[in-house]
């Protein structure tokens, strides 16, 4: 069965368990970095909000009608799971003064996503893009759901790229707050999420002021943990975990960190949603950093996650971020 047959097949499945007052379509969805995928689109009438599932990696050439009848079954539930059970009030985004509290920023390649740049506003910054989305943060969304905002949004709000960059640039610290976690406390967490539902054992650390003085008692930390010998490793993301390798151009962060550990240090960009720092040490080269990233976006990281094969470098003197590699 090819591809093109095994859509079909999904598509009148889910259409013939679902009945009449839904629609089941397919569609070529473009993602971050130019990758296409094929998702299946579950339209009730009356909605205005519809979930899309992609397909993709579901399928195989010599899968079998019993095991397309399982993958059905998976997802209808993931479709329960997702639906909503009433209209998503979208008049926030149609004008400007409303939209501008839920606008926020986040980063992508600019060298994978030329095509993309030249339909929506953007601030390049070294390899990087600066990209402006809206976001809902009322139930069930949370932040999760975004709309990338385009040409055709800013025309339609009468504004221009500096104001959706002003707001977003003020909004993001505040909607995310950033998180750093030494990777001892990550590996932890992912086991610990292993061993439990809710992955209540994980450590976290939330930067926001009403939380108390704890982010410098954690960077103190670690630069103990640097004195003692050790050549620590630390994930910079925020508390959704999405979209988080923005955080590295959030106000003060890399400067209060860097002045902490004493030390300047290097930033590898894992996905679009965290970052690694790693303090600078004579042991260290930009060359090996920047092979670790390129094999972990081979290997470790979906295409459109990758963020960008290179290495970057916080300098205290300069309190600015430095393009290496």
């Amino acid at each position: 069965m090819d591809f093109t047959s095994f859509t079909q097949v999904i598509l009148k499945s889910l259409q013939e368990e679902l009945g009449d007052s839904y629609m089941v379509l397919s569609g070529i969805v473009n993602k971050n970095n130019g990758v296409r995928r094929t998702g299946i689109t579950i339209k009730k009438e009356g909605q205005n909000i519809f979930p899309t599932i992609y397909i993709d990696g579901l399928y195989r050439e010599d899968i079998t009608e019993e095991e397309i009848e399982q993958l059905v079954d998976r997802l209808l539930e993931n479709f329960e799971s997702a639906e909503l059970e009433s209209d998503v009030d979208l008049s926030g985004f149609t004008e400007f003064e409303r939209a501008r509290e839920g606008l926020a920023f986040k980063l992508i390649s600019a060298e994978k996503n030329k095509k993309l740049l030249a339909t929506i506003p953007h601030k390049i910054f070294h390899n990087l893009a600066i990209v402006y989305y809206y976001t809902m943060m009322e139930a069930p969304f949370y932040g999760k759901a975004i709309v990338l905002v385009n040409n055709q949004h800013m025309k339609q709000w009468g504004t221009t790229p500096r104001q959706i960059m002003e707001a977003a640039v003020c909004n993001t610290p505040e909607l995310f707050p950033w998180i750093l976690d030494s990777m001892d406390e990550v590996m932890r967490g992912i086991l610990a999420e292993d061993l439990s539902e809710d992955g209540s054992d994980r450590s976290m650390f939330l930067a926001e002021e009403e939380e108390g003085d704890w982010a410098d008692a954690l960077i103190e930390q670690m630069a103990s943990d640097f004195a003692s010998g050790k050549v620590p490793m630390y994930v910079l993301t925020n508390t959704q975990r999405l979209n988080g390798a923005a955080c590295m151009l959030y106000p003060d962060v890399l400067k209060r960190f860097g002045e902490k550990l004493g030390r300047d240090f290097y930033i590898l960009p894992s996905s679009v949603h965290e970052l690694i720092l790693v303090p600078d040490d004579e042991s260290v080269s930009k060359e090996a950093l920047w092979q670790i990233v390129t094999d972990i976006n081979r290997t470790q990281v979906a295409r459109e996650e990758i963020l960008a094969d290179s290495v970057y470098y916080y300098s205290r003197a300069e309190d600015r971020i430095l393009w290496l590699l």
